[in-house]
């Protein structure tokens, strides 16, 4: 008697769970879904009208001159000579 009591509350249990997970796994794949579309909306928009330029960065002109000393020197190369 006490193996059919646990097989049927083992069995509702999981009848239960199944219920549940149901719901729960719905409304976060619906929140999901709902990010990834508001992401995708907002990429597809464009940042700055058509037509229109825009710089992003305007280059430093000191790592210009950084260099500039060894422009004409080309690599070096260390060796050792073996005899």
């Amino acid at each position: 008697m006490a193996f059919i009591k646990f097989v049927f509350v083992t069995i509702l249990i999981f009848w239960l769970l199944g219920k549940i997970a149901k719901y729960v796994l719905k409304s976060f794949f619906a929140k999901q879904l709902q990010k990834m579309a508001n992401q995708q909306q907002a990429q597809q928009q464009p940042r700055y009208p058509e037509g229109s330029i825009h710089v992003d960065s305007i280059p430093d002109n000191t790592t210009k001159h950084k260099y500039k000393s060894n422009d004409k020197a080309g690599d070096y190369v260390d060796y050792e000579v073996v005899k």
